[in-house]
Formats: C-alpha cells, structure tokens, sequence
C-alpha cells in the first residue's frame, strides 16, 4: 500500500455510514473520555513534579487505540484525540491558543507514527515480532515524540516566556518517549485476547508470582536512599520476559515506571545521591533515562524470546506433519507399513506385560488383479480407499489400528480383545465391503469382496509379534482357499 492509497482510505472512509455502528459510536466517545483523563493526568503530574513532564499517557494512549481500529475510523480518533487533549489542557487553566498549538502539536506524533507504522509494517501491528517491534521504538518512541517535543516546546515558548528551547525540548522529550514506550505496546495488546491469557484462573498465580519479584525489589531499590541498588532490578526484569514473554514485560515495565518516578518525585531512592539544591529536575531525568534504557533492552529481547518460542513450535509442528506424512500410506491416507510394523510392536509388548489378549486382522482384496484390468488403475486405487474408508469408519469406535500393509492387503490391530469381538469385526468389514457394490465381472459374488485371516493370542516370551502375521497370513490364505469373501480364525 502507497501513502495516497491509504490517505485516500482514512479520508473517504470516516464519511461512509457503514463505518459507524452504535458500538464504534460509544467506543469513540469512550476514547474521548480516556484521553481527556490521560491529558489531565500528564498535566497533574508535571505539575507535582516542577514542571516536569514526568510520563506523558495521553498520546500512547491514544496510537494504541487508534491503530488497532479499521483505518476508515482514524479520522474521527484523531479529532477525538485532538478535542480531548485541547479541553484537557483548557480545563487546567491553559488558554486556547496555547492549548490547541500543544494538541495539535501532539497529534504530529500520533499521526506520522501511524501513518508510518502502517505503510511499512502493514497491519494489524504485531509488536511481538523483533523487526516491528524495534520498527515502533525507532519511529514513534524516538522520532515521533522529539518531532512533538520540538514543535510542542517551540509554541509553547512563543505564546509564554520560559526557559531555553533545548530545556524545555529535553523536559518534554523524555516524558514523552516514556508514555509512548510503554502505554501504546499495552494498550495494543490488550485489545488482543491472547493477552489475558496470563490471566487467567490457571496462570493467574504463576503471573502473579513473577510480577512480584520486580515490585518488591522496586519497593526495596526505591526506599533506600544511601546506595546506588537501582542495577538490582534487571535481572527481575530478565525473569519476567523468560517467563511471560513480551506482554508481562509491557505490563512490569509500566509499574515499575511509574513506581520508581512516584519514589523520586516524593524524594526516596537511589537517585537522592544526587545531591544539591533545585536537583528535582536533574533526578526526574535520570529516572526516565532508567526506563528508557530499561524498555529498549527488554523490549527485543522479550520480543527475540518470542519468536524464538514461536518458531520452536513451528518446527515442533513441522516436525510432528513430517513424522506423521512418514508414517502414512499416500493412496488411502491409513497408516503405511511402518506405522504398523510399530503399532504392533508396542502393543505385542503392551500384551506381553499386562498378560492380555492381542487380535490381528489381516484381509485382501478378492481377485484385485482382475479388478483392476477391467476398471483401470484409477479405478484400483478408488477401490483402495473405497476399503480404507470401511476399516477406518469400523475400527475408529473399536479402538482398534487399521493400515494399508501391502498393494491391496490391509491389517487390523485389535487390543485388549477376545477371539469372538475379533471375528465379529472381521466379519463387519467383510459385509461393509461388499455393501459397497463395487462392480467385479471376475468376482463370484459379482462385486469386489474381501477375504480375511483373523488370530488372537496373548504374547508369550520368547515369541516375537511376526509370529502374530505369520498366523494372520496363514488363517486369510486359508479363507481364500475355502472360496474367499469370508473370514478364518487361526
């Protein structure tokens, strides 16, 4: 997709009525709501703070939310955006044209964040693949939000008298990168159901456990103030992307964020070493700089995790297909020859040791040379898995094993059986076939029949289960002799 293509989509799109049900309606006015308390939340804080714009949510917020709608709506969560951040802003006492300049300001970063994200990663935006991820870090942590930085500090400065360019530049910046790093990966995966799957009643303990070791050495690092121990933190923040991947790493990222800054604009922590007078603002940066570093060292490696797990089971599936493909017969679908030379070791040995009675089947298409020069190879072969779909609909309930052993000879691997329930299988496929009707002109019966060898022993030692066949083989060659189309017990 090309820029014009998707302007022209996010245009034309947001006027169309099938764009907007009563569901899209109160999520936008939702949307409103969460942006003007997160606008209003980023205000109160750099209030508290000396001016410091601590961590700004209010534009995470709203890319996450934006960008993970269909594109036809992004005008309308733009404006809303817009509109919410500008009342946010004059609801605090800012005047419009401040208010406004700074909104409109905000907008650039969610704006080319997404415009940008989408043409070159598409969409959905999945953040757990290392490309896309470090894709969001690049465009809408680092450049995006010093674009918005930038403009923001210069309106700001041209409306009202205040520090450098560059001062001010550097207090919005860091605030900004935060809130973008950490609130737009949370609110994006959110919305995905497979994010609450840490949640739920069977993991919730396990989530809840790992989660607390980064709090509680947060809580320990953040009220001891005579030592630098902030470093004791990352190997609970390696814990937490080993054990819950990139979405726990989101969440434990944003607690610990807001928990440290909390502890040193209160003035606790490590970062009162800093000492000397006004130093608020110094160790307010230096707290962000923590999380700044904190989030693009575990992002990608949580994200590397990942992918690492997810092509794991890929191959795992792959291999499993292979393994599977390996062990089928290709015409018929049933289980090959190996498949049953194995099958029928587990279970002679399963007999063996548990003294029970083991049930072999062995059957052969009746006259199938015949059969195949009168209807042709393609004929044949229908007829193949004309009988494989019989021995499959018959032994499936049995708990029985059916394989293609042979050209048209197929077996039947009956556990935990008695002689009279095997000769009553055996007899079941025997009807099923010829209920088939499969025209025969050289078959007595005038239709394709089968011809079936049954045994059933329990395993001794020193037997070994081609034993078993050779019984099978023996009863099914006596069943051909007595005129086929019947079964012999051996």
């Amino acid at each position: 997709m090309n820029a014009s293509t998707l302007v022209k989509e996010i245009w034309q799109g947001c006027w169309q009525r099938d764009s907007w049900n009563r569901a899209a309606l109160f999520r936008l006015a939702g949307v409103f709501v969460l942006a003007a308390l997160s606008s209003w939340l980023g205000i109160v804080l750099s209030h508290q703070s000396e001016g410091v714009a601590t961590i700004w949510l209010s534009n995470g917020l709203i890319l996450g939310l934006l960008i993970t709608q269909p594109r036809r709506r992004w005008l309308a969560y733009f404006l809303i955006g817009l509109s919410a951040d500008t009342f946010a802003d004059m609801f605090y006492g800012d005047p419009f044209r401040l208010a406004i300049g700074v909104s409109l300001a905000n907008s650039v970063e969610v704006v080319s964040s997404c415009l940008l994200l989408t043409l070159w990663f598409d969409s959905p935006l999945d953040l757990s693949k290392r490309k896309t991820l470090v894709g969001f870090l690049v465009i809408s942590v680092v450049g995006a939000t010093a674009l918005t930085s930038a403009l923001g500090a210069w309106w700001t400065l041209l409306l009202v008298p205040g520090p450098p360019w560059w001062q001010m530049f550097r207090t919005w910046y860091l605030g900004d990168l935060l809130g973008m790093a950490v609130l737009a990966p949370l609110v994006i995966m959110v919305q995905r159901p497979a994010f609450f799957s840490m949640f739920q009643a069977r993991h919730l303990p396990h989530t809840l456990l790992v989660l607390s070791h980064p709090m509680i050495v947060t809580v320990l690092v953040f009220t001891h103030s005579r030592d630098p121990l902030i470093f004791l933190m990352f190997p609970t923040f390696l814990l937490v992307a080993f054990r819950l991947g990139l979405p726990g790493t989101v969440v434990n990222i944003f607690l610990v964020t807001l928990m440290a800054i909390g502890f040193t604009v209160k003035g606790h922590g490590p970062l009162m070493l800093i000492v000397g007078q006004h130093m608020l603002l110094h160790r307010i940066v230096i707290a962000q700089l923590f999380a700044a570093v904190a989030i693009f060292t575990m992002f990608p490696v949580a994200a590397l995790l990942e992918e690492k797990e997810e092509l794991k089971n890929s191959l795992a599936a792959s291999e499993a297909s292979y393994r599977k493909l390996a062990h089928a017969d290709e015409l018929t679908g049933l289980p090959n020859r190996r498949a049953f030379n194995l099958q029928l070791e587990n279970a002679f040995a399963d007999g063996f040791s548990n003294g029970k009675h083991l049930g072999l089947v062995i059957l052969d298409a009746d006259l199938f040379k015949q059969y195949n020069d009168h209807v042709g190879h393609l004929g044949g072969d229908a007829c193949l898995r004309s009988i494989a779909q019989v021995l499959a609909g018959i032994v499936e309930p049995a708990g029985a094993f059916a394989a293609r052993i042979g050209g048209e000879e197929f077996a039947v691997i009956l556990p935990d059986t008695t002689e009279p329930r095997a000769l009553q299988v055996a007899e079941e496929i025997r009807l099923r076939v010829a209920e088939l009707g499969l025209p025969h002109p050289a078959s007595p019966c005038g239709v394709q029949t089968v011809s079936l060898g049954v045994v059933v022993r329990v395993p001794i030692s020193g037997q070994a289960s081609i034993e078993l066949v050779r019984l099978a083989d023996q009863a099914l060659y006596s069943a051909k002799l007595s005129g086929r189309n019947q079964v012999a017990c051996g």
